[in-house]
């Protein structure tokens, strides 16, 4: 799932590479998101919890814009939000 989401926020050109994705939207250091990948191990709450929170407030300000391309893309935030929100329920319940 979070890989998902990186590439997502690459194609649309808000991140340009694991480190700044680890850095931007996961809040960890730079080497962790390839760590994640190339190791097999699962994101941790807290990088979910971040994640979630920091595309929750980039939603939340778009979609409060006058210009619906604009909504819309904060409804493309919103869904990338709930699932961060779905997996860290799901890891929780592990």
């Amino acid at each position: 799932m979070i890989e998902m989401i990186f590439e997502e926020l690459k194609r649309h050109g808000l991140v340009t590479s694991g480190s700044d994705f680890s850095e931007d939207w996961l809040g960890m250091e730079a080497s962790y998101f390839r760590a994640v990948r190339t190791k097999h191990r699962t994101v941790s709450a807290k990088a979910l919890a971040t994640c979630a929170a920091r595309l929750k407030r980039h939603a939340n300000a778009l979609q409060a814009s006058s210009y619906p391309s604009v909504r819309e893309r904060g409804g493309w935030y919103a869904q990338l939000a709930e699932s961060c929100v779905s997996e860290l329920l799901t890891t929780c319940e592990s």
